[in-house]
């Protein structure tokens, strides 16, 4: 019962912080105003199966901070460099470091494996899986509405043209260190 409660705590705190964002998203014409719904309905997808998934809180709560991380981009921050580091290598990376914690807790609960490198090859290709999802959706923005600033909008939106790969691996290094 007390997981219940803190997991609707983390639900409406994350959606308040970017319904926040969401209004400024539309004061500045940002074209992250149309992430806001995917974001939701994500973070209440994820609330929706959480017994199922054993979701803990803690994961939870860094599902909504990805997901907070995520939409900074209303401000601008993928342009910008944080310790010489590119602001899109800290989402994708935490990402990966997100993703594989949740999977990890999950196939631990209800998962078939047995041996515990099989697991770990298992939820590896999971985060590259959703991570190719993301980035098949971003080629497609490309492909049907030109280069731009990314997924609805208009484009790929990113620096350069090995965005791609770069987000695979930075997914990869998040994945791995999550396992750790």
């Amino acid at each position: 019962m007390k997981n219940d409660v803190l997991n609707k705590i983390i639900l409406w705190t994350t959606i308040i912080i970017l319904i926040t964002f969401e209004f400024y998203s539309f004061t500045t014409d940002s074209h992250y105003k149309w992430d806001f719904f995917f974001l939701v309905a994500l973070m209440v997808g994820v609330y929706i199966i959480k017994d199922k998934i054993k979701l803990h809180p803690f994961h939870f709560i860094l599902l909504g901070i990805f997901l907070i991380l995520h939409n900074l981009g209303t401000f601008g921050t993928y342009s910008n460099f944080y310790y010489g580091i590119e602001f899109d290598f800290y989402v994708h990376t935490y990402f990966g470091f997100v993703s594989s914690l949740i999977l990890y807790r999950t196939y631990n609960f209800i998962g078939p494996y047995k041996k515990k490198w099989f697991m770990f090859i298992a939820i590896i290709s999971v985060v590259l899986g959703m991570s190719v999802f993301h980035e098949l959706f971003e080629y497609a923005g490309a492909i049907t509405v030109g280069e731009g600033e990314g997924v609805l909008f208009v484009g790929a939106g990113d620096i350069d043209e090995w965005d791609t790969q770069k987000d695979m691996r930075n997914n990869l290094i998040g994945g791995v260190l999550g396992l750790f």
